[in-house]
Order: structure tokens, then sequence, then C-alpha cells
């Protein structure tokens, strides 16, 4: 077992294949070492003794390079789809650079969470291959076990070979096999007095090793390194190059594109490499197959959003997977990897996926059943799953659909996951997303139903708690229907305590209403109320206490509220704040966790100037940093949506005027169906904020909900 803790001048101790990006908990993977060393092991192997320090260390897309200062080794990476490329060049010697393969290796933070080796096998070993199968377990979703096989081949012939198990190096042998708790691998011993560079082409496969053997032969037909680091290169700059930017701001590209780039590692499609089954669509090809979902908690709200404006295939098939997975296991995931659903933090999150994919009609090539898509979100709204809550469905869904909240215990004794307040709150929005699924599907009564339901969150509400002269807030509710007052009465507990939240506060959750902010301001008081509770919630510039942080995805949204009372400007200036203040080019460039690529797309949606309500079509209208936008929402038929910023500088950050395909767009926000056949956004810019534009006028409340400035609510529909 490795601790996975990196740190700029921590010992490396291994090459390994598999990893996940950017996550919070316990890692994953991690499998699959392989380390170039010299003159070291001879006839005995501690597994510990062999690491070193960086002599320096170099990272790009598709491409890194670091030095391996106790060996004097340059070690250069580059990959396909399913091969890692390595390129060892070694000091000149005579039968002493070796390369260990290490089967047993695997990442944990030592949580208890169990990540560990269970047993694997070098299956066959030569002078220039190493083939074999690790099985694993646990890791951040504690279940499994999965199975990775590999294949590791080399451009040139070594002059020794050998197998190690535990402590011990057997020449003799070219095979090994080790059971649950051993140290198992091999090593091949080079000579490189002339040709000190080694290449190894390393193919990964869940199905065998040698689909692993294929995986590497396919992907990476010949040795030429610097090929196929080219086209890793080429191939990221295709993806990101499907959003195309104009500004002289050097950094502040360089934040975005790495926050796209981010975004865009998982989950991983593992479509022909399910090792549990095998579908086939109705044109007779197999149905994508994503895993690595590390959650959609984290990236239901911006990052799959993201992927339908400039993704649009890719979030087409994120969605088959997740419907492809309910046919198979009975429920999509909240997170799924190794082959195994893991912990579900919150609502069904899967369904705002469906919802939007759904709702935005990106599904241009019919491929999607959306009977079945409907089969799978009625069944996370309707079926309890009992002891699976905790990594499928919707955990105490019981007691949600009977008292319209999940209730607290008396004792406030609860697991860290458990959170019954905060689910209440996300099983409200995955109900109101199902409603516009059912209604678009013609499914009126279903509509009304989980729009009804929706209003869940609302049983939460506890009108007479008063804090920092802010009254009303979301607390616990005890099972006889009383709120706990005394909780939410104590210290600072609704700024500082998570008891019954998942990750946040309650000051936090009580602006988590997305979908409906219409009513959440009638329940604060009004608009005037509610601009002061927003004021005091982003008064601490820090942007990472109670009230706010950024650096966790419940307060993602909140700092577009004064959108609804008619303030687009002051969403502006808090969310320009925050880039200016919160985000860079250095390792402490963003405010927490990248999760899956969440803190990225996150910003990159608000550089764009625009952001999503996720689990529906609309987006609101904030303030660009560039000059131009251009995202390719299709290349064929080619579809573009340009957004300009006419006379934008570090001071005009004010929008004044906006045109959308040279019409006058009073309201900030907009549909995807304004857009999705391809568009232009115009933005007349200013130094102070419009009196005009993103205001609401005399006659505001006389217009039809679609004419009105603030964005709409579930609110405005009740009766409709």
């Amino acid at each position: 077992m490795i601790i996975c803790r990196y740190t700029v001048n921590g010992r490396i101790t291994g090459i390994s294949h598999l990893h996940v990006s950017g996550t919070g908990g316990e890692p994953k993977y991690g499998v699959i070492s392989q380390f170039p060393v010299v003159d070291w092991p001879d006839k005995k192997i501690r597994i510990n003794d062999y690491s070193s320090k960086r002599s320096f260390e170099h990272f790009e897309v598709g491409y890194s390079k670091f030095g391996l200062e106790r060996y004097s080794i340059m070690v250069e990476l580059t990959a396909t789809h399913r091969v890692g490329l390595h390129r060892y060049t070694f000091p000149p010697t005579e039968n002493n650079s070796k390369v260990l393969l290490d089967l047993s290796h695997i990442l944990s933070f030592g949580w208890g969470l169990g990540s560990r080796f269970e047993g694997g096998a070098i299956i066959s070993l030569s002078l220039n291959q190493i083939k074999g199968v690790g099985e694993y377990r646990g890791g951040w979703n504690n279940d499994g076990p999965y199975r990775v096989y590999f294949c590791s081949q080399f451009n040139v012939n070594a002059t020794e070979q050998a197998t190690w198990w535990n402590h011990r190096i057997d020449k003799n042998m070219t095979s090994c096999v080790g059971t649950s708790g051993d140290k198992v691998g091999a090593i091949l011993t080079f000579d490189t007095i002339k040709n000190p560079v080694i290449i190894s082409r390393v193919g990964i496969s869940f199905i065998s090793a040698d689909q692993a053997c294929n995986n590497a032969e396919n992907e990476i037909p010949d040795w030429d390194f610097d090929l196929v680091k080219q086209k890793a290169v080429d191939a990221w700059d295709n993806e990101l190059g499907q959003i195309r930017i104009e500004s002289n701001d050097k950094n502040l590209a360089k934040i975005f594109y790495s926050g796209l780039y981010r975004t865009l590692i998982i989950p991983s499609d593992r479509t022909g490499e399910n090792p549990a089954w095998k579908s086939i669509d109705k044109y007779g090809k197999l149905v994508p197959y994503y895993e690595d979902f590390y959650t959609l908690w984290d990236t239901f709200r911006t990052t799959n959003p993201l992927f339908t404006l400039f993704q649009s295939q890719r979030a087409v098939d994120i969605t088959r997977s997740l419907i492809d997975i309910y046919e198979n296991i009975g429920y999509m995931p909240d997170g799924r990897s190794g082959s195994w659903n893991g912990i579900t933090q919150g609502g069904s999150n899967a369904d705002m996926i469906i919802a939007e994919t759904y709702l935005k009609k990106i599904d241009i090539n019919g491929k999607i059943d959306w009977n079945i898509a409907y089969e799978a979100l009625l069944k996370d709204a309707e079926v309890d799953p009992w002891e699976q809550g905790l990594f499928q469905g919707r955990l105490y869904l019981t007691d949600y659909k009977k008292y319209g909240y999940i209730p607290s215990p008396y004792d406030r004794n609860i697991g860290y996951i458990n959170c019954p307040s905060s689910r209440t709150l996300e099983y409200s929005a995955n109900d109101y997303s199902i409603s516009l699924v059912a209604k678009e599907l013609g499914k009126i009564n279903d509509y009304i139903k989980y729009k009804n339901r929706a209003t869940s969150w609302e049983n939460l509400w506890c009108p007479n708690i008063t804090y920092d002269g802010v009254e009303g807030f979301i607390i616990p509710r005890f099972v006889n229907g009383s709120f706990d007052t005394e909780w939410a009465s104590d210290d600072n507990n609704l700024v500082t305590s998570t008891y019954s939240f998942y990750e946040s506060t309650s000051w936090e959750y009580s602006l988590d209403i997305p979908f409906d902010v219409k009513r959440l301001i009638q329940l604060s008081g009004g608009p005037k109320r509610f601009e002061n509770r927003l004021d005091k919630t982003f008064a601490d510039k820090t942007f990472l206490g109670g009230y706010y942080n950024i650096g966790n995805e419940p307060s993602f949204f909140h700092a577009c509220l004064y959108h609804f009372i008619g303030k687009q400007y002051k969403s502006v200036e808090v969310i320009r704040t925050i880039l200016k203040t919160k985000f860079g080019i250095g390792q402490d460039g963003i405010p927490g966790n990248d999760d899956s690529g969440a803190m990225g797309s996150w910003y990159a949606f608000n550089v764009i100037g625009i952001y999503p309500l996720a689990g529906t079509d609309i987006y609101l209208i904030n303030s660009p940093c560039f000059d131009k936008v251009t995202i390719y929402l299709s290349i064929s038929p080619l579809k573009t949506f340009t957004i300009i910023a006419h006379n934008l500088t570090d001071i005009n950050i004010y929008v004044q005027n906006v045109k959308i395909n040279d019409k006058e767009w009073t309201k900030t926000w907009f549909r995807h169906k304004d857009i999705s056949e391809g568009a232009v956004m115009e933005l007349q810019m200013g130094s102070e904020p419009s009196k005009f534009w993103g205001v609401n006028g005399e006659y505001e409340d006389n217009k039809e909900i679609e004419d009105k400035i603030i964005p709409p609510s579930m609110s405005d529909y009740m009766d409709k």
C-alpha cells in the first residue's frame, strides 16, 4: 500500500496506471506500477527501499517528464486511450539498468476505506514483455473487487528477467502468483552501454491480458515516442479547441484552458472494457460505457452542463451509459468506479443529467431510449433502496415520501454521509427535474405529482430562527414535526456545523434552492431582506467560510442569486471578485478540490459569462471576461455559439445591453433552444451598472413568464 500524498519534494515510488483526477476523498487505483532503477535490487527486494527524489519535473498537456535523482534517470511519459508510453533514459551501464514492475502497488490515504491488493499474477514473462493481472478492492467507493490486466512491452530485449514475491527474487520463474497481503512483481535488466534509452508501452484492459496486449499494439504500433506525444497533444488541442477565446490576458487564458482540460479527464470512457456485461444498441454498436463518476454530486452543477455545450456527444454518451448501468444493475449511479457503484452523497443526481440531456434536445441522432430513461428516473423517485441507499437510489426515500422531509434523529447521532436535511433539498431538486421531463413527455399527472413533491424542501424551512440579522433557515426537523431549534440556536451552528448537511452549513443550504428562488425570496421576507441576506453571505471576501464557500459545490450557484431580485450587476461584482482573488496559475490556483473538473467548469462558465441552472435548459447571463468566445455546439453540422463583449475592459464589467442574433434581449437569462441552432450573443459593456438592462420595469409583473427579466422559478408554474 502506498500512501498517496503528492508534495513537490516527495519521493517517487512508482509510475502507476489508472487514476482519478482532483477528487477530495479516498483515492482510487494507482495500480500496475513500473519504475526504472540502477544497480538495485540483486537478491532481495524491499519495496520501500527503492524510492527517489526528483531532480526536476515538467508537465504539459499530453506529456510529462522528471528526473530520478538517486539513479540519474530521466523519465518521460505520454499516452493513448488505453496505453501508457514510457521512455527511460538511463546512465550507460552494463546489465545494471532495470525496470521494476510492482503488481501490488495501490494508492491510499489510510482513511480505513480499505484500498488493498487482493492478489494477482505475473502470467508470463519474457525478455521484452510482462503480462499479468491484479485484483484490488476498496478505495473511495469501498467496494470491489476489480481486476486490471496489463501487458508491458519493451522496444529492446532485456539481458535478464526475474519475478519477485515478497522479498525473494527468482530468476528461474516466468510466472508468479500472489495473494492478499503479498508483494508481487517482475524485473527486467537491460544493457544500456550502447543505447541508454528504453521505451515501454503498457497496455491496460479490464477484460484480459491478451486484450491489454492488443490495446498496446493497436494504439501504438511502433515505438515512436515523439509521434505518440504529438498525437496526444493534437487530440487535446481538438477537444479544448471546441471553445476558442480571444483575449490579451494570457494568464486568464491559461487558467481557463487548464480548467477545461481538467473537466475532460474523468469520467473515463471505457467502452469495450466493461467486464460485467456487453450492451449492443439497435444499430449493432456497443453502448457507451463510462466509469469513474467521482461523483455526479460534484459534477452535475457545472461539468455536465458544460458538456452539453461544447461536448454534446460526450454528454449524450454519458447519459446512455447511465441508463445502461440502470438496465444492468437496477439503479443509475451517483458515483461509480472500478465496476462498482460508489457513495451517493446526496440526491439521485443522475436524474439531473438525464433531464438536462432531454430538455436541451442534444440527442439529435435519437440514440437514447427515453422510455427506459424515464423508467430509470421513476425508479430513483419511487423505490427505496433500503440497505443499498448509501450506494444507489435515494437513502431514506420512504421517510421523504411519508413526511415530506427526512427526519433527523432526536439524539443527533447520524453518520457523516446520511445528512437528512441536505438530502431533502436535493431530492426536491431531483423531483423538479423529473417533473420537467414528465411534462415534455406529455405525462401530465406525473408532472403535477413531482412538481408538487419538489416543494418538500419548504418543510425544513423554520421561519422563527434568526442569526446575524437574518430570519428563516433550513434546519433539522424531527419525526414528530418539531424543529431542532435547540441545535439551531446553539453558538454558531448555522454557519459552522455540518450536522444534518453534507459538507456545508445551514446558511449555505438555506440558499441552495436554484430551481425555486422565487419561493425562497418569499420565505426570506421579500427582495430587500433577501438582498441583505446575500450581502451578508458575501461579506467575507475569503469566500471560504460558513456563509459562502466557493471551495465546495453547494455554494457554486449562490453568487448568481442577485439575478432573481433584478440586480444582476451585484452577481457580476461577486463573481468577478472570486475569479480575480481565488483562481490563479500557481499550485494554489484553485480554492478547493477540483472534484473531477467541477471547479474548472465553474470557472469556465463564469469567465465565458453565462451560468447554467442544472437539471433544466436555462442559463443566466453574467459578464464575460473575454472579448470573444466561440463555442462549437456541433461540428457536423457546424453550429457555433459566439459571445462577443464590446468595449470590455478591467473596468467595463457591467452589461449595458444584450442582443441574441441581432434581437434585443432584455432578459438576464436564456434557454438552450435560443442558441442550439447557432447564435451570436453581443453584450455592450460599461463601467457602471445599467439603469435599464436587467432592471425590473414598471410592468414587469404583467409580462408572460418567458418574457420576464428575472429567471423563472418553479413557483412561476405552480398553476400551470
